[in-house]
């Protein structure tokens, strides 16, 4: 019985780690491997650690309360404009970054096939929209967790048939280093892993959990995906420098055989077609959380078919809404900031958490955490202002110190309410 528990839980928690690899992580851990082989491995496994912590405390918050996360923020704070816009910008990035999620998926199946680009995202949308529609989180939870299981042996049996060098890859993971002009690539590999929606995602499908079991379903999802991740970023490691998901593929089909674009195709067609699937239910879970309508249900099932139907629209239109990406990207670099912020602070509040709440050594990690996440939000808003403005800062270490000095008031703020916390 234990056992079949453990299974189910692992299953249920699939879903975060379906979420954050998706076509933007696969995108940035092949341009990592690409260009700097195996010297970046660490920074995928802080940002699988960093996921893991901060996942375990949007659970924790809702197994404990008993309240959604979104519900939560809106009973608790003091700012309902600030729960609105943290909803808002969220719900934005998941509707812009949906047709890129389709395209993922299909762009997997045209590697091994020539069948029809606009059937593809029809058949795609259409299996998105069956799942999603039935509604059931066990049935979604449980594809998604066969998908991510395809996608991770896929990877895994692909990196392990090239010649590799392990004591690399031990040091690449131990020792952190970064390359010349590898900064933004390591912020990048954090930015995909830990992203602001993933945390609504885990939070909801947390409801009537058992703590000792959301935490080890969860340890192994994340986990396992942060394995996918670095798998992914070793099979990029014999690829040109500036490699896309075809070139690589037509790396592994000289040295492997044409089996290898088949096994990279399922790969990244899994990945697309999971964040396909976890962005719009994402989405779904967030508004119907935090508006107050009656019929919950009927907010959930219009929101995530707007974002899937927006989606489509778009990827057969082949049109990428580059200024509603823009302001997304902008949005969420903010929002993820602020999302760390508030665990923090409800995590480490006795009223709500109870004998549950954040131990010293646990914030200390939380506080690094949020350096590093606002050092990557308050550099998507510098981008965003740079496409806005036409202009960029070229100095990396003007760049870096323009970011921290930034952080500092956060992090301030942060310290003092943990501070007046413990003191309650």
């Amino acid at each position: 019985m234990q056992l079949n528990k453990r299974i189910s839980s692992i299953l249920l928690w699939s879903i975060v780690s379906a979420a954050f690899i998706g076509p933007g992580t696969l995108a940035t851990a092949t341009a990592a491997g690409a260009q700097y082989g195996t010297q970046l491995i660490w920074a995928l496994v802080f940002s699988t650690i960093a996921c893991l912590v901060l996942q375990e405390m949007a659970a924790r918050i809702t197994i404990i309360s008993g309240e959604g996360l979104g519900s939560i923020m809106k009973n608790k704070s003091k700012s309902q404009f600030g729960v609105y816009f943290i909803g808002f910008s969220v719900v934005l990035g998941c509707a812009a970054y949906q047709a890129g999620n389709i395209l993922g998926a299909i762009s997997g199946v045209l590697l091994f096939t020539n069948f029809s680009k606009l059937g593809l995202i029809l058949a795609t949308g259409l299996c998105c929209c069956a799942l999603l529609w039935k509604g059931s989180i066990k049935l979604i939870t449980t594809s998604l967790g066969i998908l991510v299981a395809i996608m991770g042996l896929m990877f895994l049996f692909l990196a392990f048939q090239l010649p590799l060098s392990w004591s690399d890859v031990v040091e690449g993971a131990t020792i952190p280093n970064i390359p010349d002009g590898a900064s933004w690539i390591v912020l990048g590999l954090v930015g995909t892993t830990i992203v602001p929606y993933n945390l609504f995602l885990g939070a909801g499908v947390a409801k009537n959990e058992v703590l000792s079991n959301m935490r080890f379903g969860l340890s192994i999802s994340v986990l396992f995906g942060g394995i996918i991740s670095i798998a992914i970023l070793l099979v990029a490691t014999n690829a040109s420098s500036e490699s896309g998901f075809a070139d690589v593929a037509n790396v592994l089909g000289s040295y492997l055989g044409n089996w290898a674009f088949v096994f990279m195709g399922v790969g990244l067609f899994a990945a697309g077609i999971t964040s396909s699937i976890t962005s719009p239910m994402a989405a779904a879970i967030i508004t119907s959380s935090i508006i107050g309508h009656q019929d919950k249900n009927k907010v959930y099932r219009m929101t995530w078919i707007s974002v899937l139907f927006i989606g489509m629209l778009f990827g057969m239109l082949d049109f990428k809404p580059l200024s509603v990406i823009i302001a997304a990207q902008a949005l969420n670099g903010l929002v993820l900031p602020l999302m760390v912020i508030v665990l923090i602070i409800f995590t480490n509040n006795k009223k709500i958490m109870g004998e549950t709440s954040n131990s010293w050594l646990l914030n200390i990690l939380c506080l690094f955490i949020l350096n590093i996440v606002l050092l990557i939000g308050f550099n998507n808003c510098l981008k965003s202002i740079e496409q806005i403005f036409t202009f960029k800062v070229e100095s990396s270490a003007i760049r870096f110190m323009i970011l921290q000095v930034s952080s500092i008031l956060p992090l301030l703020y942060t310290i003092i309410r943990v501070i007046k916390s413990k003191k309650v």
